[in-house]
């Protein structure tokens, strides 16, 4: 009796743990959700270069869900460039912050409606100093895709 007890715990266990792990999604399908630009007509800012590691790392933070994103890093003194890069496909200007700092941030949200072109609804791009590579600028974009019902 006392088997079948630990047995039956150590199943609920093993079945619990599998269920957290897959609610996390592994890091083959993180690849999967790295967000391409071009999916809305984007055209990534000359020069920039894809950080799979970083992107990957965000991607596997959310815990699940759909969410797409993609990390690319630039030159430092290319933060004003590359957002006039944006502005200029997007035709909106970006809410800039941290003027009086170094973390001097351009950001593009289209997560409320009518701020923007409709296609871009659901997306982030914010142009910033990269916190995770010393001396670079990074382009963080970040796609949360339409529910579907």
């Amino acid at each position: 009796m006392q088997r079948r007890v630990v047995a039956g715990i150590a199943l609920v266990a093993l079945i619990g743990g599998a269920g957290l792990a897959s609610g996390q999604g592994s890091p083959a399908e993180w690849l999967k959700r790295i967000f391409d630009p071009a999916s809305l007509g984007l055209q990534v800012f000359p020069g920039a270069a894809l950080n799979r590691k970083l992107s990957t790392d965000a991607i596997g933070l959310q815990r699940g869900g759909d969410r797409r994103i993609a990390i690319y890093i630039i030159e430092l003194a290319q933060l004003k460039a590359a957002a006039d890069h944006f502005q200029q496909q997007v035709g909106v200007a970006p809410e800039v912050t941290g003027t009086e700092t170094q973390y001097l941030a351009y950001t593009f949200d289209f997560t409320a409606p009518g701020k923007g072109p409709a296609k871009l609804n659901g997306l982030i791009v914010q142009v910033t100093r990269s916190p995770f590579i010393d001396g670079k600028g990074q382009i963080r974009m970040d796609y949360q895709p339409p529910a579907t019902n």
